[in-house]
């Protein structure tokens, strides 16, 4: 039995510009972020005045974390009024009900060999669309509220102080809010290990070609081939 490839067009120029724009926000953001909860670069010998090094590291953080708020909220946009069917809420609709049955359940057994045939979706199967939605879409508009409640500290009573202020409180402190705020941050690498392992899989598995579909866009619809014998 021989098998069919078919290339389709599946994630569209904004997806995948968002795609790599995100990943390069959260590494410089985790990064600087490591930094400035817990400095681990040895200051110059010298006049201490003239090295800012703690100074660049938040400068730097919060330059990727506006670039990071804008590529969210454009992928929100697109993703509830984009004409792009596969990156739209309404194409896969991880709260639907539907993807917490069957399908779920089949996908994760595959992720995990437990099923020797992989299920096929042209699109999010359910698993990534869960994750996704989990630790992309809810994860990073937490990081970024918590985020701009603490940079309103900067001007008290300002303007971002004023809509996000109030998070503080909430939280008992500022300290406790940077506590939650740095530890919640983790959970991206460990997003990262899962997205890789999946995509990897997916291209070794049933060769859908899952890792080079986010840089030219085309995944291969592979379908069986019946034997002529």
């Amino acid at each position: 039995m021989g098998r069919i490839i078919e290339e389709i067009y599946v994630w569209k120029l904004p997806v995948r510009m968002y795609h790599w724009i995100n990943a390069l926000c959260i590494t410089v953001l985790l990064v600087s972020g490591l930094y400035i909860a817990s400095p681990y670069l040895n200051p110059p010998i010298g006049e201490a005045v003239w090295f800012k090094q703690m100074s660049i590291f938040r400068f730097v953080h919060f330059a990727a974390a506006f670039i990071f708020i804008a590529n969210y909220l454009f992928r929100m946009y697109w993703a509830l009024f984009g004409h792009d069917k596969y990156a739209r809420f309404a194409g896969f609709r991880p709260w639907s009900p539907k993807w917490w049955g069957k399908p779920f359940r089949e996908q994760m057994a595959s992720y995990l060999f437990l099923r020797s045939d992989e299920p096929r979706y042209i699109g999010h199967n359910p698993v990534a669309a869960m994750s996704y939605f989990i630790f992309i879409f809810l994860g990073s508009l937490f990081m970024i509220v918590t985020g701009l409640a603490m940079y309103g500290e900067n001007n008290p009573g300002g303007f971002t102080d004023t809509l996000f202020g109030w998070l503080i409180p909430l939280f008992g402190s500022s300290y406790n809010l940077h506590i939650v705020h740095h530890s919640v941050a983790w959970i991206f690498p460990f997003y990262v290990i899962l997205h890789l392992y999946a995509v990897f899989r997916h291209d070794v598995v049933d060769n859908t070609s899952v890792t080079s579909s986010i840089i030219t866009g085309y995944k291969h619809k592979v379908e069986d081939e019946p034997s002529l014998d």
